[in-house]
């Protein structure tokens, strides 16, 4: 297994500095590709005193990828499945795309690999690089799914804990579709704070002068009914690309990730009113890491491989439809794709053995978790549970939307700065407003 690592050096004695190893999330992100795009986002003070690391993890970009398709058309073709069964797309019909999907990945990647590209099977490899890098102690920046593997490491190798930094926290103890249900009211909270924020801006309220829920909804009903828009993608895709339900929905759940996002949402639905799905697929191509040149990362093929691997799901096809419907009533827009999500793994070539539990430590550890109180991915509640499990963890909470909170709140950065240069975590109960 060769895994795939980046360094940026310390500015000042990079020879003697510390090094701080990160992962973006995902699963399935490229943590290398992630350092080299986002290098400059980091703060001096940061950039000045440690190394930064980050790596691929096994199944992901260069580091033994796992692959299920090797064609932009089949990916657009995977990208655009209805995510839930509707009156032109039967649960039939679903459950064959899904298996086709996974015979696929069985085509084209190893057995000994599917089998092999868990969030503990990383964390070895994660504890192997930190003996690479010379190193007593792992100290450590997880995002979201990195938050996971974060808890996973400290519970495989609590002596070589050093300052941990889990933010987007991910509550292990949840079941596949309870913690699916909470994400789903999580991006209906957001898509509703967006509904809010538009008659505020100028911009969005000309665009959608109808309201932006109102028109999204209309939008969002006739992609359902089985409509699609056409996108004008020629540099991606060679040409127009359709868009349907699929495509639409990754389209706004990548806009909800961030409020910086949002106007690029109201002047996508702004657009799918006259027919136009460009920036819908725009943002759908954002979040499945589809190129302006038309090449994409293997992102989902190893988001469905380490996460069919992490996380056992309902093993008949019959509990789902009663899973999906108290997700329609509490999240209508994205419970009922949520709730459906995990069929796919029903068909996967390997199935699940992992035991779903609180996160246990053998001894306290100062871990920091952030938590951000309208993250719509990984929502508060999960960060608190994280923190009620993890033995003498302390959680710091940014107020605001959006994902994740150190990229997003001055207050967050200077505080996680602040612990991996001296150790001191922030005072108990400290809560940071988010930064425009």
């Amino acid at each position: 297994m060769q895994v795939s690592v980046v360094e940026l050096p310390a500015r000042d004695k990079p020879a003697t500095a510390p090094d701080i190893v990160m992962n973006p999330g995902g699963p399935g992100a490229s943590g290398v590709q992630f350092l080299e795009g986002s290098a400059s986002s980091f703060p001096a003070v940061v950039l000045d005193h440690f190394n930064l690391v980050s790596f691929d993890p096994r199944g992901v970009g260069q580091s033994d990828p796992v692959r299920c398709v090797t064609s932009l058309s089949a990916y657009l073709r995977y990208l655009s499945l209805p995510p839930v069964p509707t009156a032109g797309f039967s649960v039939a019909q679903l459950v064959a795309a899904d298996k086709s999907f996974a015979d696929d990945c069985a085509a084209h990647t190893s057995r000994a690999l599917l089998a092999n590209v868990s969030t503990a099977d990383t964390a070895r490899d994660m504890d192997r690089l930190r003996g690479a890098l010379g190193q007593a102690k792992l100290d450590y920046l997880g995002f979201s799914y990195g938050t996971y593997l974060g808890t996973v490491y400290a519970e495989m190798f609590p002596a070589h804990v050093g300052a941990m930094v889990l933010d987007g926290a991910i509550d292990p103890a949840l079941s596949t579709e309870a913690g699916d249900l909470v994400q789903a009211e999580g991006f209906e909270g957001d898509l509703h704070d967006f509904f809010a924020w538009c008659p505020t801006n100028s911009a969005c309220s000309r665009e959608l002068p109808s309201g932006a829920e109102k028109e999204y909804s209309a939008v969002m009903k006739r992609l359902a009914a089985g409509s699609t828009l056409t996108a004008n993608l020629v540099a991606a895709v060679g040409g127009s690309q359709p868009v349907d339900y699929g495509l639409g929905l990754l389209g706004v759940i990548s806009a909800l990730y961030s409020e910086s996002f949002w106007p690029s949402l109201a002047q996508a639905i702004s657009e799918a009113m006259q027919g136009d799905g460009t920036d819908l697929a725009a943002l759908a191509f954002s979040y499945a890491d589809v190129n302006a040149n038309g090449t994409f990362s293997n992102l989902l093929e190893a988001n469905a491989a380490i996460g069919c691997l992490d996380h056992p799901v309902p093993a008949h096809l019959s509990q789902y439809p009663a899973f999906a419907a108290p997700a329609a009533e509490h999240a209508p827009d994205f419970g009922p794709a949520e709730a459906w999500g995990p069929v796919g793994c029903l068909e996967w070539p390997v199935r699940s053995s992992a035991a779903l539990a609180p996160a246990h430590l053998s001894r306290p550890l100062p871990i920091l978790v952030v938590g951000s109180t309208r993250d719509p991915a990984t929502p508060y509640a999960w960060a608190k549970a994280l923190t009620s499990q993890l033995a003498g963890s302390e959680l710091l909470t940014r107020t605001g939307d959006g994902h994740t909170g150190y990229f997003s709140s001055s207050c967050v950065e200077h505080y996680v700065d602040d612990y991996f240069l001296t150790g001191k975590r922030p005072p108990a109960g400290t809560v940071c407003a988010s930064t425009s």
